[in-house]
């Protein structure tokens, strides 16, 4: 089955080809391979987002300046480095709800290893380890394993080892670094940080030739290796996740001089930056955090808005899975 295809409204702009694995998976063409295919978006990625657009703006002086997530433990409260520290961020309190309630939502998928109608529910990822415990001498072990590394998930890795490690001056510091204080302006996240509409074409096209015959404007097509992942080992090529090009894609051009394509997957977008990519386990990263915080105050919408450049369809837009924002209510104890 060839994949499906959305046109541009600018019959200058190549379709956008999309692959399986970025479809809906409530789409009859959607199909993922875990160990095959890139990392998947889960359902608690897409909520983080939806957290994050929701909670208040990320501001300088809510980052911490010194962190080592080798001292974070989730059953001691006293190690979250917020109680010392800055005013902790509305948006990361609702992540670290949406953590816990996932924890609990992800129950009966254990209380039913064997039930295949239970498990077509699971996101990929722990739909795979189920069918491993299936195949398991010892089931009820393997299972108790299963769980707890999921739960270590939720409840340490992805707060204490991902989304605090980011929320560092040293880290999202460097994409906002002149806003303080509450009078940060919406406009300052954009102002340095654009997101840009493109063309993205293959290593054996000319850029501008290309841009000529298609009349384009010359600056807004690309070839992937003038992006700032290219030589970066842990970071997937676009043509990794079935991206066919030449294809329209989102362009994130940050203030610290980085650039790289959000490239659409798992219904949703995601970053194409080595941190994103280096470990699987990795929810987010400040150029998608930035988006989050872009989507919430620069736009009220799942779409990021591109600043300028060619106009690209709105699947190479679309942040978050329509399909999880009818269903998240982020909640704070």
């Amino acid at each position: 089955m060839s994949n499906p295809t959305i046109e541009s409204a600018d019959d200058r702009v190549p379709p956008l080809s999309l692959p399986a694995g970025s479809l809906s998976r409530s789409d009859r063409r959607y199909g993922y391979e875990v160990g095959v295919d890139p990392p998947d978006i889960e359902p608690i990625e897409h909520q983080i987002r939806l957290d994050f657009i929701n909670g208040e703006r990320i501001r300088s002086d809510h980052l911490l300046s010194d962190y080592n997530h080798w001292t974070y433990d989730a059953d001691d409260p006293s190690t979250d480095p917020w109680l010392r520290g800055p005013a902790k961020p509305n948006g990361l309190q609702l992540a670290e709800e949406s953590c816990l309630n996932r924890v609990k939502e992800e129950e009966r998928f254990f209380e039913c290893p064997e039930d295949s109608a239970v498990i077509a529910d699971a996101p990929v990822y722990l739909a795979a380890q189920l069918e491993e415990v299936r195949e398991h001498d010892d089931t009820e072990s393997a299972l108790e394993k299963a769980r707890e590394r999921r739960v270590s998930w939720y409840r340490e890795s992805i707060p204490g080892k991902n989304l605090y490690q980011i929320l560092k001056k040293s880290s999202y510091g460097t994409l906002i670094s002149g806003g303080k204080g509450p009078s940060l302006a919406t406009a300052a996240l954009t102002e340095d940080n654009v997101f840009e509409g493109t063309v993205v074409v293959s290593e054996d096209t000319d850029p501008k030739k290309y841009a000529r015959q298609q009349n384009l404007p010359e600056e807004f097509v690309y070839r992937e290796s003038e992006f700032s992942h290219a030589d970066s080992d842990p970071a997937p090529s676009i043509v990794d996740f079935g991206i066919e090009l030449p294809a329209p894609l989102l362009i994130g051009c940050f203030v610290n001089g980085s650039r790289y394509p959000f490239i659409p997957w798992g219904d949703g977008l995601t970053c194409s930056c080595p941190y994103k990519h280096d470990q699987a386990w990795r929810v987010m990263c400040k150029h998608e955090l930035l988006a989050s915080n872009i989507c919430g105050f620069e736009s009220s919408s799942i779409f990021i808005p591109s600043v300028k450049g060619i106009d690209i369809p709105h699947r190479a837009r679309r942040f978050v899975s329509p399909e999880i924002v009818a269903t998240h209510r982020p909640t704070t104890n």
